[in-house]
């Protein structure tokens, strides 16, 4: 039924992420899933239980790649919290470029699964949290701050911001100056420069 080599779970994971972001959870079917997997409908229980169970594997399988990818990205992060940051932000902005329907579905999570999708967001808050923690504790960001506010701060930027550049422009990028902006805006606040 079709040449792809990538074992059946990960036909029928990678089929239901691609019509779950073009069609939403309610008008996806089981049998559409198999379809675009290449594999007949019957074969979907051997792997996975039901809709809403692949459902949650895409949504927590999202989530994994999301928080791998920016690991691998912060180990080779040379700097401060700065190139910290905008190493996550260029990542997290590069995978909408490339899937821009995953945001969508997360935010589908929220109706179809409601404790989903906050342990999607609190996963992330918590390795961000971690992360402005470790900043504070290096004197690179102000203690005066609680790092999970900052965390779920930089996670709604980061999604209002991939949002408008990389899934309203289907497979556009978020370009580099406002990236810098998004930087600059955490680095500095709002507060006009300082006038001489």
């Amino acid at each position: 039924m079709t040449t792809d080599e990538r074992p059946p779970a990960e036909r029928l994971l990678a089929a239901a992420e691609e019509l779950f972001g073009e069609r939403s959870y309610n008008r996806t079917a089981v049998a559409d899933i198999c379809s675009r997997a290449g594999m007949a409908t019957g074969s979907f229980y051997a792997y996975y239980g039901s809709k809403a169970e692949i459902f949650a594997a895409v949504v927590r399988g999202i989530n994994a790649d999301l928080r791998m990818a920016m690991r691998a990205a912060l180990e080779k992060a040379d700097g401060g919290q700065r190139t910290r940051e905008r190493e996550c932000f260029r990542v997290y902005f590069e995978m909408v470029s490339k899937r821009p329907w995953m945001d969508r579905i997360v935010r589908e999570s929220e109706f179809v699964a409601p404790g989903l999708f906050r342990e999607y967001y609190e996963h992330l808050a918590r390795g961000y949290g971690r992360g402005v923690r470790a900043a504070q504790l290096a004197g690179e960001v102000d203690t005066r701050y609680d790092p999970e506010v900052i965390a779920y701060a930089y996670t709604g930027i980061g999604n209002f911001v991939g949002m408008r550049w990389a899934e309203w422009t289907a497979g556009g990028q978020v370009p580099e100056d406002v990236l810098d902006d998004v930087l600059e805006l955490l680095g500095r606040g709002l507060a006009p420069p300082c006038q001489e």
